[in-house]
């Protein structure tokens, strides 16, 4: 609790004491002990939380405990859990019936969710107006029916065996309110309204963003009263005001000197291990970067085992795929590029470039010109390839990501769902800016590969078309990995239950101090 926090407690049981001397102190003044306030660190300016077309890990932990969806997941486990679905049930994963539960409420007095709560947040990503970059997650849907107000029954075109990663509480699976929706106009991404634990209670986009406990949770009222979120950019400085106890938990904690820092002052190290991997974004419209060769070529260039061992070994770890090893469709052997500059400059002479070319690089200028776009740099000029950044805010950054306005940019995309990451990253139907194909890929091949396995009954065959996806993509290289990335949110010691998810996500009504 911060020290406002204790003031005001102070505050109302003394006025208490003075009113009544003598008197046993009343319930609701006594209840103003479970009024807590816990101040979190926000480390970028945020960019707004309607599912629809929500981007980056900090707006989607604010939208994570304000929404819900069909299914969510475990914090410990990852594991697929009911929410507001009590129970669910499918036919050759082609019809879904979902069993909503009864009684649950909106935020902000918008009544009872219902069926049709369910069908209007669905229909609203699949709408080409609402230009969501989520659509086609969604697009495999033949009907969706409501026979009753707490019944949902979807038929698929085909067979879906991860169609609950797709109605989880995870961008297009989050529902949202018609009404609400409808009152927030052109400011919906700034009004969100759900049925989670917490409901947005103002937000100053460059400063702070302030959730409230929304007493109506199904599942009862959260242990803290306020979410207090300080957007403070800076690493060293978020350190500092932990350190000074103005900041209970640090939402992310990405500098190694920092994170060492708090670890030998005692503080709590809360983290989650290599929950998704940092990829270069190859746009293959690029009348360069359309020769595999100098994908492959940029590949060999850069040495990021040793970059990781340098700058950040508690952060980050070697990657080598799209795909993260502690899923169970990862393919082990799958082609990797190991450090190779000879092959690299093999490679860029073989597409006819042997003096090299100049690679233009966006990103974002949250955190300026990093440790790791140095060594890139100079690793990549070692085999003639001259990188130059274009740093621009994050979100003038998302937008021209998700437009395909680059010639490369990175991308991370935390997920459960194996689907998750092969449909978006590499299917057709997703090319920006339609949705998060960002490279532009097309490879029939590897499209029937990535379709027959998410259909695919047989848990072998299933493993089968998996690993033969990963090898044409690791082959075809329109994305090069670059790091697996460790999470941690420092927090003082007092503070409990922060559990963070393969998807970098906290709930809440979990934490406690």
């Amino acid at each position: 609790m911060t020290s406002s926090g204790r003031s005001r407690l102070y505050a109302a049981l003394l006025a208490a004491t003075l009113l009544s001397p003598g008197a046993v102190v009343s319930a609701s003044v006594a209840g103003a002990a479970e009024d807590k306030t816990l101040d979190v660190r926000f480390y970028d300016d945020p960019a707004g939380f309607d599912p629809a077309n929500i981007f980056r890990i900090e707006n989607e932990n604010i939208a994570f405990n304000v929404f819900s969806g069909l299914t969510t997941y475990d914090g410990k486990t990852g594991a697929i859990v009911p929410d507001l679905a009590e129970s669910w049930e499918n036919k050759d994963n082609t019809t879904w019936t979902f069993h909503l539960r009864k009684g649950v409420q909106w935020q902000k007095g918008y009544g009872e969710f219902t069926a049709a709560d369910v069908l209007y947040s669905y229909k609203r990503i699949l709408d080409p107006a609402t230009a969501s970059p989520y659509i086609a997650e969604l697009t495999g849907i033949e009907t969706m029916e409501a026979p009753d107000p707490y019944t949902v029954v979807i038929k698929l075109k085909q067979p879906n065996g991860g169609f609950l990663h797709t109605v989880a509480n995870y961008h297009q699976g989050q529902i949202v309110k018609k009404e609400a929706i409808e009152a927030a106009g052109d400011q919906v991404r700034w009004q969100p309204v759900g049925t989670g634990p917490y409901y947005l209670e103002s937000i100053d986009v460059n400063s702070r963003i302030v959730l409230k406990r929304h007493k109506g949770y199904y599942k009862g009222p959260a242990p803290i009263e306020t979410l207090d979120f300080h957007i403070i950019k800076d690493d060293a400085t978020a350190a500092i005001a932990l350190r000074n106890g103005e900041i209970d938990l640090l939402m992310r904690q990405n500098k190694e000197e920092q994170l060492q820092i708090l670890k030998d002052a005692g503080f709590k190290m809360n983290h989650v291990d290599n929950y998704a991997a940092t990829l270069k974004v190859m746009n293959l419209s690029d009348p360069i970067l359309k020769d595999v060769r100098v994908r492959q070529a940029i590949a060999y260039a850069i040495d990021y085992p040793a970059i990781t061992a340098a700058i950040a070994p508690s952060l980050q770890a070697p990657a080598y795929s799209i795909m993260m090893p502690w899923m169970e469709v990862f393919a082990k052997d799958a082609p990797r590029y190991e450090y190779d500059p000879e092959k690299a400059k093999q490679l860029l002479t073989e597409a006819g470039y042997p003096d090299g070319f100049t690679l233009k690089a966006l990103n974002t200028s949250a955190q300026g010109v990093t440790e790791q776009q140095q060594f890139e740099i100079d690793y990549l000029s070692q085999v003639g390839i001259k990188m130059e950044l274009e740093l621009v805010d994050t979100p003038t950054y998302n937008q021209r990501r998700n437009k395909g306005e680059f010639m490369t940019a990175t991308r991370l995309l935390p997920a459960i769902n194996p689907d998750m990451i092969l449909f978006s990253y590499l299917h057709p139907d997703n090319r920006s800016p339609k949705g998060l194909n960002g490279a532009q890929y097309d490879n029939p091949e590897l499209t029937a590969t990535i379709e027959a396995a998410r259909a695919e009954a047989d848990p072998e065959k299933r493993m089968e078309l998996y690993a033969k996806a990963q090898t044409i993509a690791m082959t075809d290289l329109p994305y090069v990995p670059s790091t697996a990335n460790n999470v941690y949110w420092p927090s003082k010691t007092n503070v409990t239950g922060v559990n963070i998810n393969y998807l970098a996500q906290v709930n809440f009504w979990e934490v406690d101090e």
